[in-house]
């Protein structure tokens, strides 16, 4: 059974709404963070990132625009058929 908190609970339920977020990957940015869509207001921190993609709940695709690379992170099928309904 998967154990989710309530903070978890919140990236889960705005995924499913169609948010997104991303991260510079790229070995010449200082300082990155997570940036999110429009909307995505959530603070992320990398422990709770590498939570969610261990559970397979989220995952990753690497783009490349404007030549940097950035990791995009998107709900799998098991991420959206979490019920987060009653949270």
């Amino acid at each position: 059974m998967l154990k989710l908190n309530p903070y978890l609970v919140s990236i889960i339920k705005a995924m499913q709404d169609g948010h997104w977020f991303e991260l510079c990957a790229d070995y010449r940015v200082n300082n990155t963070g997570y940036v999110g869509s429009k909307g995505f207001d959530i603070k992320l921190n990398p422990r709770t990132v590498l939570k969610l993609y261990r559970e397979g709940l989220i995952t990753y695709r690497t783009i490349f625009p404007y030549g940097i690379k950035r990791d995009v992170f998107e709900l799998t099928q098991k991420g959206r058929a979490v019920d987060v309904s009653n949270h």
